[in-house]
């Protein structure tokens, strides 16, 4: 629905993203040969308070729109037809006044936009780009490639022979959150966005089985030290959100990842790990485990934008294997 002012300019008649969201947000960015996270209607719903995230359809396209550091995006539109596109574009440029800024925007959505808005000018966004993993790499360690991975999860196991994976249902799903809150706590001092963080996670654990969300958990020492989650969202890609262990154990993320990898996601052939936010540790991280393939993304300008860079509050500081 839009409205339209006195002055001729549309007005776009958005609304916060809710739980109660998920089928009409999943049916248009849930596609078959989409590896990005953006894909995942769970990013949208438990960050929806710290990005402001709100949504509408028109002329058959989801339109998402967030507010980050006092600036207003959008998401490119999902879905509607080509010949349509060129009118949406407008009106997202009308809500904010002639100018457009807008975020995450995947090859696919850059090739379909340059076509009816070939004047526009789009910047690559390396800390945006997705990672994503062959299933059986991640689940096996296997290559020369992962030599190095496989001597941090060897090392775990020989320190930590008792450990066990379960998957997380509602019976351990409490000490998931209790290792979270302890992650949270030890980092938030340095990094209070980490606060936003903790919420995000909260939500997630909360609202685990109606965002359909998968889960893993490490137990050694009678307590769960690792856990990790994600979303499928497609018929070959699932997107993991979170991995969380504690601190100072070699080989304990590398051991959540390969034991998550082949219990949670046998059923697909991609994983994508997120971004890496521009943090030199997480990008290393990242890079050490060896992409099959990146989600390259772009922000698109026209007139007066700043693109919200997340640097601004997150820490720059990364998880070590």
């Amino acid at each position: 629905m839009v409205l339209v002012d006195q002055g001729g300019f549309t007005i776009l008649k958005f609304k916060e993203v809710t739980l109660a969201d998920k089928e009409i947000i999943d049916s248009f960015v849930r596609k078959e040969g989409f590896h990005s996270c953006d894909g995942a209607f769970t990013n949208y719903f438990v960050w929806h308070k710290a990005f402001k995230t709100f949504w509408c359809i028109e002329d058959g396209f989801l339109i998402i729109k967030a507010r980050r550091y006092g600036e207003d995006f959008f998401m490119p539109p999902f879905g509607g037809k080509d010949e349509d596109l060129l009118g949406v574009m407008k009106k997202i440029m009308d809500e904010n006044n002639g100018n457009l800024c807008m975020h995450g925007v995947a090859v696919e959505f850059k090739e379909r936009i340059e076509k009816v808005m070939p004047e526009l000018d789009f910047s690559e966004d390396r800390e945006d780009w997705d990672y994503v993993y062959l299933q059986e790499k991640l689940a096996t360690l296997s290559g020369r490639k992962l030599h190095g991975q496989k001597n941090h999860y060897n090392a775990f196991v020989k320190e930590h022979p008792d450990y066990t994976y379960e998957p997380i249902t509602q019976a351990n799903i409490h000490e998931c959150l209790a290792l979270g809150n302890a992650w949270c706590d030890s980092r938030v001092q340095e990094d209070p966005s980490i606060e936003e963080e903790r919420e995000a996670l909260t939500e997630s654990l909360k609202y685990f089985d109606e965002l359909g969300l998968r889960g893993g958990c490490l137990r050694w020492d009678g307590k769960v030290q690792a856990f990790s989650y994600g979303t499928k969202i497609n018929s070959d890609t699932a997107v993991l959100h979170v991995e969380k262990a504690v601190r100072g154990i070699r080989g304990a993320y590398i051991a959540m990842t390969k034991e998550f990898a082949a219990h949670a996601w046998t059923d697909v052939r991609y994983l994508n790990r997120e971004e890496d936010m521009g943090i030199p540790g997480l990008r290393k991280a990242k890079l050490d485990l060896k992409p099959e393939f990146m989600v390259v993304k772009y922000n698109v300008h026209h007139g007066v934008c700043k693109v919200p860079r997340r640097e601004d509050v997150y820490s720059q500081n990364g998880e070590e294997n």
